[in-house]
């Protein structure tokens, strides 16, 4: 007769399992950024040079398929920010992936994405809340119907 597995013991064994997995495509997605690394620093340093990281953030991330540069350009006037423009003019003279999206709920907030060969750039730009030329204006109202349960036990 075969022995009942104890579910803790089970449940411990394949989370170890599954951390050990997750670590090893964590070290695969590091060694591949390694591998890239000079490539991205020699083909997008330039666009980064005069970055002030005290004012704006900079992150690289490890994705599946590529390395992810995000960038963060807070406290904009407006989107004719001419760090902004640079960085766009920069990445759109290298592809023609781009794609925009608007996040206006809590903020004047734009994301620029772009694809290229080797890496995923997206660059989030913030206006000030009292920028003299962008804000949030309301343009209707939607309605949502949600549903609501309750527990009902007969």
């Amino acid at each position: 007769m075969k022995r009942k597995a104890n579910p803790l013991i089970q449940a411990i064994n394949e989370s170890t399992s599954k951390a050990r997995k997750e670590g090893h495509e964590l070290i695969t997605r590091a060694k591949a950024l390694e591998e890239k690394r000079m490539k991205i620093r020699v083909n997008y340093s330039e666009a980064f040079k005069n970055l002030d990281l005290e004012m704006h953030n900079l992150y690289i991330r490890t994705g599946y398929s590529k390395p992810y540069i995000e960038v963060g350009l807070n406290g904009l006037e407006s989107f004719k920010d001419q760090q902004l423009v640079d960085l766009l003019e920069f990445f759109t003279a290298k592809t023609d992936k781009l794609s925009t999206k608007d996040w206006t709920h809590y903020a004047v907030n734009r994301d620029y994405s772009f694809e290229l060969d080797d890496v995923i750039v997206n660059i989030s730009a913030y206006v000030r809340s009292d920028s003299p030329t962008c804000r949030r204006v309301q343009t209707g109202v939607e309605v949502q119907e949600v549903p609501k349960y309750q527990i009902v036990c007969d």
